[in-house]
């Protein structure tokens, strides 16, 4: 059953993008929404400012490093490790997770809130990557619900509204095409950090703009696709769109389709998804068609994208694949980052610690931790030689 309002929230990851986009939402309507706890990946003056604004009752770090705990609210207690996190999402005086958590250290979170019959607005895209089958399988056996925040697969959700999956004919999700759609091919060998930091459209963290420039993020996105929609990968396109208004469209079997569009701005799914079903106002600006003229579609390039078609294969694989995709690529872009490899050299390497590795069924979050481990381990051989 969806929670009514006002909801009880925790935030978790409330210090980076997402957090801090639903924390706005909730200063937006302090009537409908109560912040019972935040998460972060360790003490902050940031955090502790949070804890003061939202008057929060708990707080849990995964790590003890940062801010002095002297600068956070008194008699607030704050926690601190991986576990207390995950310890946030299960709360019984919590009705709406907010999963902002960056990267695998956000899966057990999203299976605690699961099982503990929470909303979840999941932005942790690693949770479906790394263990969708888990992630939904324990969704449905306890009456959680999940509902997307990625820009995409909020569009899907929003385009599908419920409707029978027995209708649709494809789901679209679209990519901007990252900042070397256009440059020549033979330049890709020379691309510097600085040059794939610099994300035409959406302002990202390091690891998801490199992602955005390989299209390797689109990859994971379509794993993601297939868990949360239960649709087989040959049922999931992705167009380059350059321009980020339309992020995801849905073909019905008689041939029409249905599209969403929103201004690039990751405002509107994080609070569609924290207000789910209800829509409210946001303070972005509305998607004006006629102020952008053209709207352009392309299929990616297999030779410039080669990282598509390897996430495709990776969810053939299947078990612990998507974990093993994402530890490799992970490692491969610190790697790049650092000027330990070029840019070119981070699909192929993921390739290649991918096919190395056997998988294995995904039945447990250990199971998960354990390939995911290997996967870094053997990526970091191979750099190393």
């Amino acid at each position: 059953m969806t929670p009514g309002f006002p909801r009880r929230v925790a935030v978790l990851g409330s210090t980076g993008s997402i957090g801090e986009k639903a924390l706005a939402v909730v200063a937006q309507y302090p009537d409908r929404f109560h912040v019972k706890s935040l998460a972060a990946g360790h003490p902050s003056a940031r955090l502790a400012q949070q804890a003061s604004q939202f008057e929060v009752t708990r707080l849990a770090v995964a790590e003890e490093r940062g801010a002095s705990r002297a600068a956070f609210p008194s008699g607030v207690p704050l926690s601190v490790g991986p576990e207390h996190v995950a310890d946030l999402a299960s709360d019984p005086d919590v009705d709406l997770v907010v999963n902002g958590i960056v990267g695998r250290a956000g899966l057990e979170a999203s299976v605690a809130a699961l099982r503990a019959g929470k909303l979840l607005a999941l932005a942790n895209k690693e949770s479906l990557v790394l263990a969708g089958e888990l992630i939904m399988r324990t969704a449905r056996a306890h009456g959680g619900r999940v509902i997307p925040v990625d820009s995409e697969h909020s569009g899907l959700f929003q385009c599908l509204a419920d409707r029978s999956l027995d209708e649709v004919h494809r789901l679209v999700i679209t990519a901007s095409g990252g900042p070397f759609r256009t440059r020549p091919l033979s330049d890709l060998k020379h691309v510097t950090p600085a040059e794939a930091l610099r994300h035409p459209i959406w302002p990202m963290g390091p690891r998801i703009s490199v992602d955005s420039a390989t299209l390797l993020n689109k990859g994971l996105e379509i794993i993601e696709t297939h868990w949360l929609f239960e649709l087989p990968q040959e049922a999931i396109e992705v167009w380059i769109h350059p321009q980020s208004v339309v992020h995801a469209l849905v073909e019905w079997r008689d041939g029409s389709m249905i599209a969403q569009l929103a201004a690039p701005d990751m405002v509107v799914p994080v609070q569609f998804a924290m207000t789910f079903p209800e829509r409210w106002p946001t303070p972005v600006r509305p998607c004006w068609l006629p102020d952008w003229k053209t709207l352009e579609f392309e299929d990616p390039d297999p030779v410039r994208f080669p990282s598509v078609a390897l996430a495709r294969r990776a969810l053939e694989r299947g078990g612990t694949s998507g974990a093993v995709l994402n530890a490799a690529d992970e490692v491969a872009v610190e790697a790049f980052l650092s000027g330990a490899i070029g840019f070119l050299d981070i699909i192929p390497l993921v390739e290649d610690v991918l096919l190395r590795m056997t998988p294995e069924p995904v039945e447990s979050i250990a199971s998960v931790i354990e390939a995911d481990a290997r996967a870094r381990e053997v990526t970091r051989s191979l750099i190393h030689r």
